[in-house]
């Protein structure tokens, strides 16, 4: 019996030790990560181009998803006003410095950004 005792409290012990963890998992996901909140990544050379490219991306995004679900609204001048707000409020969640440049997250929110961005 003791040594079922000593058994487990050895197991919980190894149980609470904390591991490392790798660079990956730091890593944030890309694409939806809630109804509100939109995830991209991209590299560059400066952080300003990084960001610019990212503000990009997600209009392009919104075009394909738009034009995938048949809607009316794919013009990328009416949808860069649409998402001006958004966009500007972006923020950089995760930055990384790369061979010849840098890598960026870059995170928008709205409230129903999903929504919005598969508008018919």
């Amino acid at each position: 019996m003791k040594h079922i005792v000593y058994a487990f409290v050895f197991a919980s012990f190894l149980s609470c030790v904390s591991t490392t963890t790798s660079e990956d998992s730091k890593t944030p996901a890309t694409g939806w990560t809630d109804d509100d909140t939109y995830t991209v990544t991209v590299n560059d050379v400066t952080e300003k181009k990084a960001v610019e490219q990212a503000k990009y991306q997600i209009l392009k995004d919104i075009v394909n998803v738009r034009v995938k679900n048949n809607s009316r609204y794919t013009d990328i001048i009416k949808i860069r006003e649409e998402f001006e707000i958004p966009l500007q409020n972006g923020k950089i969640i995760n930055k990384r410095d790369i061979p010849g440049g840098i890598q960026i997250y870059f995170q928008i929110r709205d409230t129903g950004l999903r929504q919005k961005f598969q508008r018919q």
